[in-house]
């Protein structure tokens, strides 16, 4: 059966009640998602007159959330334990096109199932990038592949994450909440039979008390599985995070610092990267959040690589207004600056809509 196929009949299967976890009373399943839509006039830094710095105004979609479809469900086994399971695959609402690009896999958000008791949680199969989960939580943008800096810098378009916001062939363990601190560990199993790729690994810590949070993660990446390239024997990349933020009602602070290491990559790729993110989240009312965001990376080539020492900044700043618990309206303006010689600096101009089932 084609991938076009197949989410129309789970919506069919769901909506009719024939797709369950089984008759116990303590299961559930839930069809949910979210659609992102906008206008907008985009210009990103670029040498003058080339494609990238070019201005482009179109209906696009993605920019404060990738869109998604999803289903999960969670059975209740007793004694504290439960078991569930997590399918989800990204979308292209401007055109209906499946996927984050072409070369996205189908169920490239998520493909998984989980125990979770007493003792933590245990995820197996494809699920959200450990230090991934750390760039969305704590910049005021959260998963903005369009608009925030910090994803944009690390994970999205001018990032230098040589993984993907995702693992394949993965594994997690996620302790319990114990005084505040939570504790995760990632494997993604490298699985090429040359050995080329390895394994990859990333350790996490996290505390949160009141209006205060504070976050560090490390990961060493030795594999990739598509839409990104994959790794060559003896390739490593290394990327450390520290982040904060702190919730002093009239505004909320965000702040990050990390590095990556790349080591026996080819050409442009032979870099090594300093990231900073600052941020704030001020309420207006009851509905309405002003959001700015400026992130940056200095980059400097390594083992004889040929990227001249750069740095890029990108500043948004943007207003998000809730006109119900699912759907809200925003705006954004982006300035996007690589500091090259003969670049230019380039605007973006947003106006979207975001809608969660």
């Amino acid at each position: 059966m084609s991938a076009r196929k197949v989410v129309p009949l789970l919506v069919t299967l769901a909506a009719s009640g024939l797709v369950s976890l089984g008759a116990q009373a303590q299961s559930s399943m839930a069809m949910y998602g979210v659609v992102d839509i906008t206008l907008g006039s985009y210009q990103y830094a670029g040498t003058k007159g080339s494609a990238d710095n070019e201005r482009t105004t179109k209906v696009d979609g993605n920019q404060m959330v990738t869109s998604f479809l999803g289903l999960r469900g969670t059975e209740d086994l007793g004694g504290g334990l439960k078991a569930g399971f997590m399918i989800e695959t990204f979308l292209r609402p401007d055109t209906g096109a499946a996927g984050r690009m072409d070369t996205d896999v189908f169920w490239g958000r998520a493909a998984n199932v989980w125990l979770e008791g007493g003792l933590g949680k245990l995820t197996v199969g494809r699920q959200g990038n450990l230090l991934f989960g750390q760039v969305v939580g704590f910049n005021p943008f959260v998963a903005a592949f369009g608009l925030s800096p910090a994803v944009r810098l690390t994970y999205g378009k001018w990032g230098n994450d040589r993984g993907d916001s995702g693992w394949s062939n993965a594994v997690s363990y996620s302790t319990p909440k114990m005084g505040g601190v939570v504790l995760t560990a990632q494997a993604q199993a490298g699985e090429s039979t040359d050995k080329s790729e390895g394994a990859s690994y990333a350790l996490g810590a996290s505390y949160s008390a009141g209006p205060f949070a504070i976050a560090g993660a490390w990961q060493s990446l030795r594999s990739a599985e598509a839409p990104k390239a994959n790794f060559a024997i003896d390739q490593r990349q290394t990327f450390g995070l520290v982040s904060a933020s702190y919730d002093a009602g009239f505004t909320k602070f965000f702040g990050q610092y990390g590095q990556f290491e790349n080591r026996h990559f080819a050409g442009a790729v032979r870099i090594d990267t300093i990231f900073y993110q600052l941020g704030v989240s001020v309420p207006v009312g009851a509905s309405g959040k002003v959001l700015a965001s400026y992130g940056e990376t200095k980059e400097k080539a390594v083992e004889g690589g040929t990227t001249p020492k750069t740095r890029h900044g990108i500043f948004t700043v943007g207003y998000d207004h809730w006109l119900s618990k699912r759907t809200d309206l925003y705006v954004a303006v982006m300035m996007d600056n690589e500091k090259l010689p003969n670049f230019e600096k380039g605007y973006s101009y947003v106006a979207g809509v975001r809608h969660a089932f």
